[in-house]
């Protein structure tokens, strides 16, 4: 069938061709121009509304506690534009370059340091509606902020009030020469704090290394009388400037370095002194730390008069382990992986007591493990009552009336097993003891602390279950007595009568030994004592 003749006159007519084509190509533009419209002001509407989503979320991590009233502040400031807040989730930010970016958060957590917010807003329409029917469109915008805080914590910083002879005995054999400081002068360097940052900066003054940050400079090896003079530098009591700079005059030119002892963390890159945030340590804890890392020989002897029965003396050999490696005694960190720990620690004694019949040898060895500690949380919500948590592992302790070798005692990778010790020898008879006395639970227990207590410098003690008071008294009343006359071993009331009760009498006075060595080291039979030295909760960042 043919076309009507009027159509086939219309194709072939050629008239007019570019009016029409105007016409379907203007209007073309004009919806692509109206198209572009919309999308263009939906594009700049979306990027100021993240804007504000980061800003919030910013805001509301660095109010803990406060997130919601933070988050609303920001966005009255920033816009008058009905934006909502759909999701406002509190949770942990864990900073872990093995775990994918998205899993980094997650909801909930006792501590929450991170706040994820989601902001909508419903947005006008201009060409649009004649395409899709509606007069507006929703938008929205998430964020993520994290707040990083640290906080600075060390191991075995107990550090009371000084008696006797024994603290300059042992500072005398650290520091390779005589050291004579009073009671006075000890109990100032006992209630006195130093500033790690100060002693930083001391530090590389007397290196002479300027162009250093403070986490390079100790890492940088030094000499004992070095490290001392910064110490002394880095405080304004003058007491105690006066102290450990008598410590500093006297000490042999051993090499150490300070980073074995000392982790600033994220404060390492520091150049300058913040007086408003500073991390203040113990300063004979201080002292003693760098005294024992210089400690090449690692074992001290020393010789001490006492007031046992009859006025004899104390032989001590004093073994001091290796550091453990990559542990620090203090550090400054905000993660739960960093652990400080205290130094292994061999101590035998020998005590002579002298009776009206005999002289009576009392043995006594003590080796105590490492302590441990680590944060376990860091809370900086206003008004928390536990702005920092630790926990601690005592140090294990075994204690023993017994002898050793000194090739046994030194080598510190083989257990002690102590022989029975003869206690007391006479033409026809002896008394040989042997008793042993174990402390170990490596159970992590919590030791928490209010910001309070981190003003204060407030030393909290940990004790392991099943601890003793008075380690050598117990080992007296533990002891297997066995007499032995003409080489027959007997019972013998009036000599076990005689040996029991000289070891009951020089207990307590080995006990004041045994804590006052363990003490001016840092570390105690079963205990140990815990500071958090600074917090810093920090600024929000984005994540």
């Amino acid at each position: 069938m043919r076309a009507p003749s009027h159509i086939q006159a219309f194709a072939r007519d050629r008239r007019a061709g570019i009016s029409v084509m105007t016409a379907f190509g203007l209007t073309m533009l004009i919806g692509s121009a109206a198209f572009a419209v919309d999308v263009g002001s939906l594009y700049l509407d979306r990027r100021k509304l993240q804007g504000i989503a980061d800003a919030a979320a910013l805001a509301a991590a660095s109010k803990p506690g406060e997130e919601q009233a933070a988050a609303e502040r920001i966005i009255a400031a920033n816009c008058d534009c009905d934006i909502k807040i759909a999701a406002l989730t509190k949770g942990t930010y864990t900073a872990d370059v093995a775990t994918q970016a998205e899993q980094r958060f997650v909801a909930g957590g006792a501590s929450p340091n991170a706040v994820h917010i989601t902001l909508v807003r419903d947005r006008p329409l201009f060409f649009g509606r004649f395409l899709t029917g509606r007069d507006d469109t929703m938008i929205r915008a998430s964020a993520t902020g994290a707040r990083r805080g640290y906080a600075a914590f060390s191991l075995g910083s107990r550090v009371a009030a000084v008696h006797g002879g024994l603290p300059n005995a042992l500072l005398s054999a650290l520091t390779g020469s005589q050291v004579n400081l009073s009671v006075m002068d000890y109990n100032a360097l006992a209630a006195a704090d130093i500033d790690l940052l100060a002693f930083s900066e001391a530090l590389r003054t007397e290196l002479d290394a300027e162009v250093l940050t403070f986490g390079q400079t100790l890492d940088t090896q030094a000499t004992l009388p070095q490290v001392l003079s910064a110490l002394s530098r880095s405080t304004t009591d003058g007491r105690v400037a006066s102290a450990i700079g008598h410590l500093a005059d006297r000490a042999l030119p051993r090499s150490l370095f300070p980073s074995r002892a000392i982790d600033l963390g994220p404060r390492s890159s520091s150049i300058r002194v913040d007086p408003a945030n500073p991390v203040k340590v113990n300063a004979l804890g201080l002292v003693r730390s760098m005294l024992l890392l210089s400690n090449a020989n690692r074992q001290v002897d020393l010789s001490l008069a006492s007031n046992l029965p009859g006025g004899s003396g104390i032989d001590v050999a004093l073994l001091i382990g290796e550091p453990p490696a990559d542990s620090p005694l203090i550090a400054v960190t905000d993660t739960n992986e960093v652990i400080v720990r205290t130094a292994q620690v061999r101590l035998k004694l020998d005590a002579k007591v002298q009776t009206p019949l005999a002289a009576v040898h009392v043995p006594v060895l003590a080796e105590l493990g490492s302590a441990s500690a680590r944060i376990s949380d860091i809370d900086c919500r206003k008004g928390s009552s536990a702005a920092v948590s630790l926990a601690v592992t005592t140090s294990p302790a075994s204690l023993a009336i017994g002898t050793v070798d000194d090739g046994d005692f030194q080598n510190m990778q083989r257990k002690l097993d102590p022989k029975p010790a003869h206690l007391l020898r006479l033409p026809l008879a002896s008394v040989d003891a042997e008793a042993e006395l174990i402390l170990s639970d490596l159970n992590e227990k919590p030791a928490v602390f209010s910001r309070r207590d981190i003003d204060d410098g407030t030393v909290k003690t940990v004790e392991s279950s099943g601890l003793v008071a008075g380690a050598a008294k117990s080992l007296s009343d533990r002891m297997d007595l066995t007499v032995n006359i003409l080489g027959i071993g007997l019972n013998s009331k009036a000599l076990t009568t005689l040996v029991g009760d000289t070891v009951g009498l020089a207990g307590p006075v080995l006990d004041g030994v045994l804590e006052g060595l363990t003490g001016m080291l840092g570390v105690h039979i079963g205990e140990a004592d815990a500071r958090v030295n600074a917090l810093r909760c920090g600024k929000a960042k984005l994540v």
